[in-house]
């Protein structure tokens, strides 16, 4: 399972398997695309071909030989693979901090050697802490213990700065670009490239997997996820946007709670009154947006871009057309009192209020008021009047940071 090629990018693994045998692949790169495109496996597939015995061939990692078998397993002692975790608790020492890091790290490598694609601390406050960074500084400065080179990969690397005014971490591994050693390679993922400092971006050569066609991801979710219905299998790889691991998390979601949390958080918003938006963000903690908040504003976002497709009248082109009907209802009233559903503006509006609550949840910041805002803003649009919070804006921006 760990072992896994990315799916569907042959194309990809093609060009970069002849880069590593010809040893033209830069020393850091920076792996971007949307979430769920599969960055987590082509990093790790990409480790592992520059540790294969084998990869003067050009075909990638054989798979076969001692290192790409220790890779497999994430037991390879010069591939190190650092993510997001919560900080833990205060040290008596800045060495014991850093201990502990590595020990959390390893109790989660040990979740993924069961489950590589495994959503590690959903409901904590995670992040890339200056204690972190400095154990990947330690671990370049020394040579490799088993091959020739040592390779990083630095997952949400724009986690790094979990608070815009907080830089040291990002700022910490950015000595490590400027004069990498000469065996290490660095590779860093990302689903916000743009969230990452400029001077990292400019040190780093940027490589971007991109999302499938949909006959493509249709055809994964009906062999390797079992949907055997072909409406349903084409569904969910239109839901997906080309990413096959988001269209797992899709398949499991659909007998789960995040379509109906969408459903709560629409139903709460066309309602309009603040009642019904106090009930809706009461049900979720003050903690863990990225746990619970996460899927459910996904969910939110194809409701709402169906519904602009129905006020645009493009309804052949939703998503989900059935459960968006269903959501918004026969009764539903747009901002002039019209039968049918709210308007393009509103919804274009709406939009903007979720994609600011998305960048709240990538933040970590509190789930409950960060509901209560995207609400807000929600309901201000469906009844035709600005709150200034939307998307891109300071306003809704400031709110956010004071939280």
């Amino acid at each position: 399972m760990n072992g896994e090629r990315p799916w569907g990018q042959e194309d990809l693994l093609r060009r970069l398997a002849g880069a590593v045998a010809g040893r033209r692949l830069p020393q850091s790169l920076l792996v971007h695309g949307p979430e769920g495109v599969g960055k987590r496996t082509l990093a790790l597939w990409l480790a592992r071909a520059l540790q294969c015995e084998a990869v003067e061939t050009g075909d990638g990692p054989c798979e076969a030989c001692r290192s790409c078998r220790m890779a497999a397993r994430l037991e390879h002692p010069d591939i190190h693979f650092h993510f997001p975790m919560p900080r833990p608790k205060r040290a008596a020492s800045r060495a014991k901090l850093r201990e502990a890091i590595e020990t959390q790290r390893h109790e989660r490598l040990a979740l993924l050697r069961e489950d590589l694609h495994a959503r590690l601390d959903p409901d904590a406050v995670t992040g890339l802490y200056v204690a972190a960074v400095e154990n990947i500084r330690d671990q370049a400065s020394r040579r490799p213990a088993m091959t020739r080179r040592s390779v990083f990969v630095i997952e949400d690397a724009e986690r790094m700065v979990p608070q815009s005014a907080s830089p040291e971490a990002a700022n910490a591994f950015l000595k490590l670009l400027e004069e990498p050693p000469p065996f290490a390679y660095i590779v860093l993922t990302s689903s916000r490239p743009d969230a990452l400092l400029p001077t990292i971006r400019s040190r780093t050569v940027p490589l971007r997997v991109a999302p499938l066609p949909t006959e493509r991801v249709a055809a994964y979710v009906a062999e390797h996820l079992g949907v055997d219905d072909d409406d349903r299998a084409r569904g969910v790889a239109r839901r997906a946007g080309g990413a096959v691991y988001r269209a797992r998390t899709l398949v499991d979601a659909e007998a789960g709670e995040s379509e109906a949390a969408a459903d709560g958080l629409l139903a709460a918003a066309l309602d309009g009154t603040p009642q019904a938006r106090y009930r809706a963000a009461s049900r979720y903690s003050a903690r863990g947006a990225r746990g619970e908040l996460e899927p459910a504003l996904e969910a939110l976002r194809i409701r709402l871009r169906d519904m602009l497709c129905v006020a645009a009248g493009a309804a052949d082109a939703a998503l989900d057309p059935g459960r968006t009907k269903k959501s918004v209802g026969a009764g539903s009233r747009d901002a002039r009192g019209t039968v049918g559903g709210p308007a393009e503006g509103a919804v274009l509006e709406a939009l903007g209020a979720v994609d600011a609550a998305v960048e709240g949840v990538g933040r970590n910041l509190n789930p409950q008021a960060t509901t209560a805002l995207l609400l807000e803003g929600m309901s201000a649009a469906f009844a035709g009047r600005s709150t200034g919070r939307t998307a891109g804006t300071p306003q809704f921006a400031g709110v956010l940071r004071s939280l």
